[in-house]
């Protein structure tokens, strides 16, 4: 019976003798080493900015997707939209209700009102969504025992408790309601959750979320010390932000993301990512959809959420 096609012809080998192979190492290892590198994969990439701040400091966005800058350098509070158009500001140099002394820390995460941390003026001060002058609280006048000095940062649970980031005494005082104190933690007592050098907070769900220098510190909302992490992952931290699925800490030239548990996920240095100029030091971070907001001191740049 006559074979099909092809069967019985000799199969021509796919074998290299062996003294060819290896006698192709060197050039096979030249050519590697003389191809151009690809460049690493940035996971971010610069879609836009708007500003053009003093020494911007603090990042909070708005459930309308509105976005707010503290500007301490320019003693301001500014209002944006998404395109980085202004739409409304408050501030200037001095200590009159709608002046500020360096504006550390913003939140108008509850919608209605934004309060800005004022430290040099020892305040919290509230403003409506268009930045008119609504109340303040003075860290010294005796309406918030036991008081705080030279408030770092502000923010709000969306039960509408207030918790301030005392500066001088190292602690969080919360607040219920706009003036009166229901508990103060993180303060010598706190053993694991003494705060030594803080710097910024978060709010995440039912955790407050507290940055220091070299690490996060959380506590429930009742001021009952959690965990701290991220120790060994970054040093001179600038800012949190709360992302859907992530906590984010920012340092001058790096992001780092960690679970809301703690976990650390990676980071990212500044040549990691692909900007379209300078853009000064990190300082701050917000998310509101589809864009992660990066503050720097001197803008606030967009990049696309993939």
């Amino acid at each position: 019976m006559q074979s099909p096609p092809g069967r019985d012809r000799p199969r021509p080998s796919i074998l290299l003798p062996v003294a060819a192979v290896l006698g192709s190492v060197p050039a096979i290892l030249c050519l590697l080493l003389l191809a151009p590198k690809a460049p690493a994969q940035s996971v971010l990439v610069e879609e836009y900015r708007f500003g053009d701040f003093v020494s911007a400091e603090a990042l909070s966005v708005d459930p309308f997707g509105d976005i707010y800058v503290a500007d301490a350098g320019a003693s301001m509070v500014q209002k944006f939209d998404r395109t980085g158009k202004l739409l409304a500001e408050v501030g200037g140099a001095g200590w009159e209700q709608t002046q500020f002394d360096r504006p550390l820390g913003v939140d108008a995460s509850l919608g209605m009102a934004v309060y800005v941390a004022d430290m040099g003026n020892n305040r919290i001060s509230r403003f409506d969504r268009g930045l008119r002058f609504m109340a303040q609280l003075s860290g010294d006048d005796g309406a918030a025992d036991p008081g705080f000095r030279y408030p770092l940062d502000v923010v709000n649970s969306p039960l509408e408790q207030m918790y301030i980031l005392d500066g001088e005494n190292n602690r969080v005082l919360a607040m219920t309601g706009f003036n009166r104190s229901s508990s103060v933690f993180g303060g010598i007592e706190a053993g694991e959750g003494r705060l030594t050098q803080p710097v910024a907070m978060g709010m995440g769900g039912e955790r407050l979320y507290v940055l220091e220098t070299d690490r996060v510190v959380t506590f429930d909302l009742f001021g009952n010390f959690l965990f701290h992490f991220g120790s060994n992952r970054f040093s001179d931290a600038q800012g949190i932000a709360m992302l859907p699925r992530h906590v984010l800490v920012v340092s001058p030239d790096a992001l780092h993301w960690f679970t809301p548990a703690g976990d650390f996920v990676r980071s990212v240095q500044r040549e990691d990512i692909v900007l379209a100029g300078e853009t000064g030091a990190f300082r701050d971070a917000a998310y509101t959809s589809p864009f992660l907001l990066l503050l720097t001191n001197r803008s606030c740049i967009l990049f696309p959420d993939h």
